[in-house]
């Protein structure tokens, strides 16, 4: 069942709570949607904290005032029960929505996760798969279905560094590739469900081959994770409209970013070297227009 909405808002905020933030948030969590009928004395009254604490704990979570609050939960609250067709994309879309109104709902729903990634996501595991880059002369990328997007993705953007880079679609061939790998390489392996049978013989065969293994995975748990020298984990939501895996894309997109620039950045001057030459290279497929 997914989450409602006021625990999407609350999530990337847990962390950073005081003891006092946290039995106001847990509480919102239990109201639900009855907390729109409640006003800032009847909380006060029922969480024996002040209006002012509350007042405060709402403008601390990014919202103007506590009318403003109750307005946002309103409009953007869904129960799973509430749920009466499948076309609505994120928590809070319906049917009689403008291009505008979903605009702005589908970045909100964006900006939520991105938050969320942002509080959970592992400095050190950012680090481990920094340091086993650096340390491999070749990267690959592998993922099936809809992780074979952000597998290409991945390749397209380390494509640019010094590194040898490859990217395989075909899982038979990507079995193929694997079992040439060595120690000196590293794979980089996608799978939202961390339960795909064939990216985890992948994960054997590779780790067989003592090749170093990154993934990363929406499933903390599971054999995938066992094998892989560093997992790093993609927490999301499941919508109506598109599965988990594919409201999560723009969170994968953003690790690789993460890791992508951090190795950039370690060697600078090289792989400033490499993407001048591909820009270079790329310029003929360029048409001068005259002026």
């Amino acid at each position: 069942m997914s989450k409602n909405y006021i625990q999407m808002i609350l999530k990337p905020h847990y962390e950073t709570f005081s003891a006092t933030e946290l039995k106001i948030a847990d509480y919102f969590v239990s109201l639900g949607m009855d907390l729109v009928n409640k006003t800032l004395s009847n909380l006060a009254e029922e969480t024996d904290f002040s209006e002012s604490t509350i007042f405060k704990f709402v403008k601390r979570i990014g919202f103007k005032g506590f009318q403003d609050f109750k307005i946002s939960v309103a409009s953007n609250y869904r129960m799973s029960e509430e749920r009466t067709h499948q076309l609505a994309v994120f928590t809070d879309i319906t049917a009689s929505d403008t291009p505008s109104d979903i605009s702005k709902k589908v970045i909100q729903s964006s900006q939520i996760m991105l938050q969320s990634l942002m509080s959970k996501l592992s400095g050190e595991a950012l680090q481990q798969a920094l340091d086993i880059i650096v340390n491999s002369k070749a990267l690959h990328f592998f993922g099936l279905g809809s992780s074979a997007v952000i597998a290409l993705d991945a390749y397209h953007k380390f494509l640019r560094t010094a590194l040898p880079v490859n990217y395989v679609s075909d899982y038979h061939m990507q079995l193929m590739h694997t079992s040439k790998l060595t120690e000196n390489d590293c794979v980089f392996l996608f799978s939202h469900s961390g339960k795909t049978a064939e990216t985890i013989k992948i994960a054997e065969v590779a780790a067989h081959n003592k090749a170093k293994i990154i993934c990363l995975t929406g499933n903390p748990p599971g054999a995938l994770n066992r094998l892989s020298d560093v997992s790093i984990v993609v927490e999301t939501e499941e919508s109506i409209f598109q599965s988990e895996a594919l409201s999560a894309r723009l969170l994968y997109i953003t690790v690789v970013d993460i890791i992508y620039l951090s190795y950039l950045y370690h060697d600078e001057h090289t792989n400033i070297e490499s993407i001048d030459t591909i820009r270079e290279i790329l310029s003929t497929t360029k048409i001068e227009v005259d002026r």
